[in-house]
């Protein structure tokens, strides 16, 4: 014979993204989805000035095409 016995379980759901940038909350569409964002996690190396610490960044659309208009060589695009 089975026994069974009732188990709680409590999980973490996206409920919100903010742009680190200039702090705008990234909408969700009609779909329930996020509006478009890029994300990106650093832990930093040995010999950096910030050794050890991880960096989580997330970056609006806007934030992110007015960023990348300041670099000296742009990113590589493809489809």
């Amino acid at each position: 014979m089975k026994i069974f016995s009732e188990t709680t379980v409590t999980r973490g759901d996206l409920s919100g993204v903010r742009c680190n940038r200039c702090g705008r909350e990234i909408e969700k569409n009609a779909f329930g989805y996020f509006e478009d964002y890029i994300s990106f996690s650093k832990t930093w190396g040995y010999h950096s000035q910030i050794d050890g610490e991880a960096h989580d960044v997330d970056i609006c659309e806007k934030c992110y095409r007015e960023w990348t208009d300041t670099f000296q060589i742009p990113p590589l695009v493809g489809e």
